[in-house]
């Protein structure tokens, strides 16, 4: 398990002042780790829930900046909405 410690300050930092474009991938995110099995709480409540893939606290790991910060993949469907990807294009 390796901390992305930039990504944690990071997270946290948009948590305290998201845009609603932030708030609303927070929110689909969160609603794919409420099934995951990974999704533990240490003290039974939900400000407790952590990512035993990553060890991340899930109140902040779901406004992370990051495409793809999940380790288990499970965001993607839910980015496709939110970041814009380049593509590239090779002559052949």
């Amino acid at each position: 398990m390796k901390l992305n410690i930039k990504e944690i300050v990071q997270s946290w930092a948009i948590k305290m002042h998201p845009t609603e474009k932030q708030k609303k991938m927070a929110e689909e995110r969160y609603t794919i780790c409420v099934t995951c099995p990974s999704n533990v709480k240490v003290f039974d409540k939900a400000w407790s829930e952590v990512c035993k893939e990553c060890g991340c606290p899930l109140q902040a790991k779901i406004f992370s900046p990051s495409h793809d910060a999940c380790p288990l993949n499970k965001w993607l469907e839910v980015e496709k909405d939110y970041f814009i990807f380049k593509t590239t294009k090779s002559i052949i």
